[in-house]
């Protein structure tokens, strides 16, 4: 995984939780704690500190992601500017990844791994996305989805399963539904 995963993840736990319960968490991991947002890591440490501050703060590891990746849209569209302002809604950008985000990181990053987006239904309240990786993020996509949705000024639930047709261990369908 990209450095800045990582390096972002650290940020916001010492914006939520403290410098304390950052250290404690990296300590208890087993990682080194030492990212730069350039490098490539690999996923078990994001998920070996994952794991390890729901130790700390009793949080669910599934949550703890979740709110990670709300908190890491808006970085990301500080880092890529350009694809969110193309768009009117969110429905409209999710369902553009594929086409216009991961193009552009894969520009920057060649050898990153990406989930993939693959559009199943929309109409104006409700769309159905095939998500799939290779790294159990499927609660950090949905947090980029609700972080998308603040975003765009919406209110929009999200949910997600993993019907018997997707064979796949990290292959998901999400629901999104607009308020």
């Amino acid at each position: 995984m990209k450095g800045v995963v990582f390096t972002q993840f650290l940020e916001m736990v010492e914006e939520k939780f403290g410098y304390d319960i950052n250290d404690e968490m990296i300590e208890s991991s087993g990682v080194s704690g030492v990212y730069t947002q350039a490098g490539n890591y690999p996923a078990t440490d994001l998920m070996s500190m994952v794991k390890a501050l729901s130790n700390v703060t009793k949080i669910s590891e599934n949550e703890l992601i979740y709110t990670y990746g709300k908190y890491m849209f808006p970085t990301l569209i500080k880092i890529y500017p350009e694809p969110v302002k193309l768009y009117n809604n969110s429905f409209e950008f999710i369902s553009n990844v594929e086409k216009v985000v991961h193009p552009e990181v894969k520009k920057l990053y060649p050898d990153s791994d990406l989930p993939t987006f693959e559009l199943v239904d929309i109409d104006t309240n409700e769309m159905k996305i095939i998500y799939k990786s290779s790294k159990p993020l499927m609660d950090f996509a949905k947090g980029l989805m609700a972080g998308c949705a603040v975003h765009y000024g919406e209110n929009i639930d999200i949910s997600y399963e993993k019907p018997s047709f997707l064979n796949d261990q990290f292959q998901s369908v999400f629901t999104l539904v607009k308020k």
